[in-house]
């Protein structure tokens, strides 16, 4: 106000005696720039301040999930909470949404990308099962391939890699996938990948050299991400089935007519016309992977193994002992010997707890109401004494009562 009446023309007495300030008082504040210097701010240290350059290190690692880094600083005696954590990494995640980057093309005939998706659950079998989608995207033509499964276990990520080698033509000479235990059982401290042996068995049968994304980078893999987002966004949107097969039916005919003959996003051309100038390698003529489920089981006294929620008989000769057990992708039970020789085959049973039961395995058996009885406690009659005995045994003395009495007076 004093600066604004002097601006106005009052003069400096005017100003006093209206504001009732000293004289000096008036001078000073307009010899003073309108609004005073802001005192640095004290700069307090934060508890996260010692493991920035750990974090740092971390993030250039490819290391962006908060949790888990709270829990490496927090081993290493970080007292305070997540939430500073995930305070500190926030700016540097607006930093890293922002920077570029340069799309990475392979050649042709040199990639695949390999990944999983969820898709909820359906009935399957008489019960209610998860839903899986594995898609595989050739990485220079686009031309991609889905299957739905009831499981992501070893067996169906060897067959749905079988099943899109023969509905693509061919095998790339790499697969790229995530770090999931059916194809990386883990890394070592030098990152040296120890390989699922099933999985790297199907790779040398095949000629193609698996390649794991490292940890935390999945956009290594991001054409067949964005192909599992495909899926899920045109694919099932407003679609109905039945059972599982015809749910992968429905998929195939999407795939024909659909997915791989529309024009591509990126590419500008149909991934069907791309196709036979990817130059994959021909199929094996002579590799016969088996892609059976395989378990171990430990057959009952009443002749039969569990699996998977049913029971399955066996010869009677191999009660009490591990047997394996395989399920072949045409439904076919198989249980071998210690051996490995076979000794029972079945189909797979629906539902659960159905046993499935050969008659022949039971030959020779005897039924419940035979078995014998359980040795137990026996009641036998006490031994007789002969007669002889009895009349040769000592004659007894016949005495009068009054002997007894005598005998009591003596006594007291």
């Amino acid at each position: 106000m004093i600066k604004e009446l002097y601006r106005m023309g009052w003069s400096l007495s005017d100003i006093a005696r209206h504001t009732r300030h000293d004289r000096k008082t008036v001078r000073r504040v307009l010899a003073e720039p309108l609004l005073p210097a802001a005192k640095p701010r004290k700069v307090r240290r934060r508890k996260l301040d010692p493991y920035g350059e750990y974090l740092r290190k971390r993030l250039d690692e490819g290391v962006w999930n908060a949790h888990k880094l709270y829990g490496e600083i927090k081993a290493r005696g970080y007292p305070g909470s997540e939430t500073q954590v995930r305070a500190w990494m926030h700016p540097l995640r607006a930093v890293r949404a922002g920077q570029a980057t340069v799309r990475f093309e392979t050649e042709p005939g040199q990639q695949a990308q390999v990944d999983w998706g969820h898709f909820g659950t359906l009935q399957h079998h008489g019960r209610q099962m998860r839903l899986y989608a594995f898609v595989m995207t050739l990485g220079w033509s686009r031309a991609m391939y889905v299957e739905f499964t009831t499981t992501a276990d070893e067996a169906a990520f060897v067959r749905c890699h079988l099943n899109a080698f023969r509905y693509l033509g061919g095998v790339p000479r790499e697969i790229v996938h995530d770090n999931l235990k059916t194809a990386v059982l883990g890394r070592d401290a030098a990152g040296v990948i120890h390989w699922n042996p099933r999985y790297l068995d199907l790779a040398h049968c095949y000629g193609f050299s698996p390649r794991a994304c490292q940890p935390y980078r999945a956009q290594t893999k991001g054409k067949v991400e964005s192909g599992v987002k495909y899926v899920r966004g045109n694919l099932c949107v407003g679609l109905s089935y039945v059972d599982l097969a015809d749910l992968n039916a429905q998929a195939l005919v999407w795939l024909d007519t659909v997915a791989n003959m529309r024009v591509h996003g990126t590419t500008r051309e149909v991934p069907f016309d791309r196709l036979p100038l990817e130059g994959l390698q021909p199929l094996p003529e002579r590799c016969t992977f088996d892609t059976s489920r395989i378990a171990y089981r430990q057959s009952s006294r009443d002749c039969l193994v569990s699996y998977a929620g049913n029971f399955y008989s066996v010869p009677a000769a191999y009660v009490c002992q591990q047997l394996m057990v395989k399920e072949t992708a045409a439904g076919v039970v198989l249980i071998f010997s210690p051996q490995g020789a076979e000794i029972a085959r079945h189909r797979l049973a629906t539902g659960r707890y159905q046993r499935v039961v050969l008659p022949e395995h039971y030959t020779g058996l005897r039924t419940a109401t035979q078995r014998p009885k359980r040795a137990g406690a026996v009641q036998i009659a006490p031994p007789s004494v002969p007669l002889a005995e009895w009349l040769a045994a000592p004659p007894v003395e016949a005495r009068p009562l009054s002997a007894y009495e005598d005998l009591l007076e003596g006594v007291r």
